[in-house]
């Protein structure tokens, strides 16, 4: 199990660096987050906060957090696979879910308690994954277009205001890649028996001697708009990972 309230693991996500394993996805995840987070208001709940990697952007503000039970953290609410929550309703102002839709047993009941505690007029900022490996922690269910997502939260009561896809198009092939051939395949260092298998062998091999802080630094300049793209925008049907920002 990665340990989330590592200073590493919450470093790599506040403050995203060329080279780190999964910078071309959190660096984005990053400017999504700082561009659709509600500005000065609380209190806040951290819905499936893991090490609350984020906290530092919401400023001096109420901000409870909330886990499953057993996980070890420093909690104001623990829940179970039901994803129910202790919290009064109505209670809180914004409500974060980063990377947590993913992981919960039961989308729809975990949006009809963001939607509970939030106050009327409270805002959701939610992101996770579109295109992504398994990663359980310590459950992985769900993946989704940003179409299903964006119906889903709508079923389950909220209003959205802003929808992104992150990570899109080249830059997403880049990261894909980088996961398949880089970190598994060096442990699976692939079958080299075939013509085809050869190519991949010795283009991963040129690849992985570039480095990956020279990797990252050429996507950033070569594929800025493909870092968060619009929903109506062409030419970002692969995406990583889905941002949005709804209210009740």
């Amino acid at each position: 199990m990665i340990d989330l309230a590592s200073a590493d693991y919450i470093r790599q996500r506040l403050e995203p660096k060329p080279g780190d394993p999964l910078y071309l996805h959190l660096s984005d995840l990053l400017l999504a987050i700082k561009d659709l987070i509600p500005r000065g208001v609380g209190p806040v709940l951290d819905f499936g906060c893991g090490g609350s990697p984020y906290r530092p952007l919401f400023g001096p503000r109420t901000y409870h957090r909330a886990d499953l039970a057993g996980s070890g953290a420093a909690l104001d609410f623990e829940y179970g696979v039901d994803s129910l929550l202790s919290a009064p309703s109505e209670d809180y102002a914004c409500v974060l879910s980063s990377q947590v839709l993913e992981h919960v047993c039961s989308p729809l009941a975990y949006l009809a308690e963001c939607r509970r505690v939030l106050r009327p007029g409270g805002q959701l900022f939610l992101s996770t994954h579109g295109l992504f490996e398994d990663h359980a922690c310590p459950y992985d269910f769900w993946r989704w277009t940003v179409f299903g997502l964006q119906r889903m939260v709508e079923e389950a009561g909220f209003t959205i205001e802003k929808i992104k896809k992150l990570t899109t198009g080249p830059r997403a092939a880049v990261f894909l890649a980088e996961r398949v051939f880089g970190e598994h395949g060096q442990r699976a260092n692939f079958n080299r028996a075939g013509l085809y298998s050869r190519c991949v062998h010795h283009g991963t091999r040129v690849v992985r001697k570039v480095g990956a802080r020279r990797r990252h630094a050429a996507c950033d300049t070569s594929f800025p708009q493909h870092r968060m793209a619009d929903l109506g925008q062409e030419g970002h049907d692969m995406y990583i990972a889905i941002a949005l920002l709804a209210h009740r």
